[in-house]
């Protein structure tokens, strides 16, 4: 969602409106001594800005939570490859052990 032009407050840096924001950022100016910062998108929203308009603010959190499950996903979808790839391994050394080794045939020379 664009939130272009919308006022926030930082927990630090006080009130200050949205210049832009994409790609997993946004920008926001504070007042002339703080300038403009840029901040994980919508990470920081967790922790340090709030949207002034308190509607606003809860679409914010439905941003928020959709990209934790997100993260959340890829942790599970990593891990599991992980356990896969573990379990691939460890047949794949009880198949070795069980193949029977071949000896090589005694080789008959003509004299």
């Amino acid at each position: 969602m664009n939130w272009t032009n919308e006022k926030v407050t930082h927990a630090s840096f006080g009130a200050g409106k949205v210049t832009g924001n994409g790609e997993g950022k946004i920008s926001v100016k504070f007042a002339e001594e703080t300038g403009e910062k840029t901040f994980m998108y919508p990470e920081a929203f967790e922790h340090y800005l709030t949207m002034s308009d308190p509607s606003k603010q809860e679409r914010m959190g439905v941003e928020v939570r959709e990209k934790q499950e997100q993260i959340a996903e890829g942790k599970r979808v990593v891990e599991q490859e992980r356990v896969d790839k573990i379990e691939r391994l460890a047949a794949e050394k009880v198949a070795a052990r069980k193949k029977p080794t071949r000896k090589k045939a005694a080789s008959t020379k003509k004299a």
